[in-house]
């Protein structure tokens, strides 16, 4: 029998949870064509996997490379983490549509880029992206907040009839388009606008596409079990499959409602709610400093928002909305991680607290002119979560894995500031730490959060198991090896174990290293 490559000696481990066996693996053009104990020696390219693990290439099931992939198509932070699909256009934000202050929105802050902005709805992003290369495969949803935002803009009241139709519309092109469902983020503007009932009657639509609802809640702290019982009866009243992102229980008195939110989903289970979660493996969170704001200083869009924080008598009422009582411990654990002007680069990687004293001010004061100063665009790490907290939530079988986090590279403009280190870690982070050193998860079900899970309920067809039939997405790596290098001072730092990535029959890392072969495709629902 004829193959394009085989991969000889290695352990499998198919993504469906059962213990791993030894098993070649031939591949002809895109799909694997045959499994089993051993295939003859023959003339095609071979990869020898003995000692190594031979597993689906990771999903990333809670990506937001929609933009910054377009000007590095080898994604080198996500395939060198074993990731071969991202699923991108989460917490309400996505790359279509794009209309109005939305557009302007995304535009200014991409100018940097170089990306230019050529498509308005869905339909014409995805012919731009499928004449762009990628070295992995990428599938969308389409933001809320994008929807709402092209069509009453940020402004903080329910749509008129009119402009319902004109969401349903985007809605219904965005699926049509080839989207696999709808992500909201209702800790932003203009997402945080929303009704309960709004988001209901967009997921009806949603569900009558087969898709699914991925969901940044309201609060994921004081108010984290109303947050988490509103997602559920969005699922329940319009039968849409709900995904709830980066399941948390954020500032630490609220560390104890791991017990309560695991309570709440399992009766929803109970009672045949389609909910499932996912987490990316580190007590930090990475978001937009004003998410500290109350959301009526949102309300208007960036222009007025900074002029509230400016006006003197606005500015006070912000502030006593915004101190916390802890006023120390707070400040201490928001660290900037980038901003947009040069001046301030010199505050990258340090806290709020001390910035504040640098500059001889109080924190808040900090806060508003730099939000001001960089026109709100600053990006901070919020460790608000414990280690406890953490691995429970990745123990628990309804919880995926997804990064929470765009793609970047150790080069060029991608290196700039200081991201998160989800970036670069999140995937192998979970397999050295989690599985190999606090034998928290067993490999197969580490793999299992990894691939054949979040495979399922994406709607992916034949990705994620290791499967005659199947394209030939495979991630080879040394289980005793690998680890994640990133740390939130040193972030640009790749994974060191992942030695053989396969996307779509293509071998793109070989040997640890990037082929620089872009066999990576857009995934659209059928």
């Amino acid at each position: 029998m004829d193959f394009d490559l085989i991969i000889k000696n290695g352990t499998v481990i198919d993504g469906t949870g059962v213990p791993g066996r030894n098993t070649d693996i031939g591949i002809r053009d895109d799909k694997i064509v045959f499994l089993d104990h051993r295939i003859p020696a023959n003339n095609c390219p071979t990869v020898d996997a003995e000692g190594l693990t031979v597993a689906p290439g990771f999903i990333d099931i809670h990506s937001h490379s929609d933009f910054l992939w377009l000007i590095r198509p080898e994604s080198d932070s996500k395939i060198l983490d074993g990731v071969t699909t991202e699923i991108c256009g989460n917490c309400g934000l996505s790359a279509f549509p794009l209309r109005g202050k939305v557009l302007e929105r995304r535009a200014q802050g991409l100018a940097k880029y170089g990306i230019d902005l050529t498509w308005r709805s869905a339909s014409e992003f995805y012919d731009a992206a499928e004449k762009a290369r990628s070295s992995i495969n990428r599938a969308f949803l389409v933001g809320h907040g994008n929807i709402r935002a092209c069509t009453i803009e940020y402004e903080n009241r329910n749509p008129e009839q009119h402009e319902l139709l004109q969401m349903d519309k985007d809605l219904r092109e965005s699926m049509e388009a080839g989207a696999f469902g709808m992500s909201s983020g209702l800790i932003y503007p203009p997402g945080c606008y929303a009704s309960t009932n709004e988001i209901v009657e967009m997921c009806k639509v949603v569900e009558n596409y087969g898709g699914f609802y991925a969901t940044h809640i309201r609060n994921e702290g004081d108010t984290l079990e109303d947050a988490l019982t509103e997602a559920i009866e969005i699922s329940r009243l319009s039968g849409v499959r709900l995904q709830v992102s980066h399941l948390k229980t954020s500032g630490s008195r609220n560390w104890y409602k791991v017990k309560n939110i695991k309570t709440i989903i399992e009766r929803a289970i109970d009672e045949g709610i389609d909910i499932t979660c996912d987490r990316y493996p580190y007590i930090a969170a990475a978001t937009d400093l004003d998410v500290i704001l109350p959301n009526w200083v949102y309300e208007g869009g960036i222009a007025d928002q900074i002029n509230r924080l400016k006006d003197t008598n606005t500015r006070q009422q912000i502030a006593k909305e915004v101190s916390p009582p802890e006023d120390d411990a707070f400040w201490n654990a928001i660290m900037i991680s980038s901003v947009y002007y040069d001046k301030n680069k010199w505050m990258e990687g340090k806290t709020i607290t001390e910035i504040s004293q640098e500059l001889n001010k109080p924190p808040v004061e900090t806060v508003f002119d730099l939000l001001i100063e960089e026109e709100t665009r600053v990006d901070i790490f919020l460790f608000s979560m414990c280690e406890e907290n953490l691995e429970k939530i990745l123990g628990w079988d309804f919880v995926f894995v997804g990064s929470d986090s765009s793609m970047r590279a150790n080069q060029g403009i991608l290196k700039e500031g200081k991201p998160h280190p989800r970036s670069y870690g999140t995937f192998s982070r979970i397999l050295g730490r989690f599985y190999r050193e606090k034998k928290l998860l067993s490999l197969e079900k580490a793999i299992q959060k990894m691939t054949g899970l979040p495979a399922q309920k994406v709607g992916l067809n034949k990705r994620g198991l290791i499967k005659a039939g199947y394209f030939a997405d495979i991630a080879i790596f040394d289980a005793g090896k690998i680890i994640d290098r990133s740390t939130f001072t040193e972030p640009h730092q790749y994974s060191e174990g992942v030695e053989y990535v396969i996307v779509n029959g293509k071998l793109t890392v070989n040997n640890g290293k990037h082929t620089g072969i872009t066999n990576g495709r857009i995934l659209r629902k059928s």
